[in-house]
């Protein structure tokens, strides 16, 4: 599994989990989670497209 897919599969996770539980604490909780997790996805990404993008013009 590629490292985006990872925490993209972990941020789903977050969420599917904050859809279960009812203590609005751990609900926000693993929201953020999931959110953090989205960032860190994105960032990678990006992190590709830039080295894609140098490597073109290289």
């Amino acid at each position: 599994m590629l490292e985006v897919d990872h925490y993209r599969f972990q941020a789903d996770r977050a969420r599917r989990m904050a859809d279960r539980v009812t203590d609005a604490v751990v609900r926000e909780k693993l929201l953020e989670m999931a959110c953090e997790f989205g960032r860190y996805a994105a960032l990678i990404e990006a992190k590709a497209r830039e080295k894609l993008a140098q490597a073109a013009t290289a």
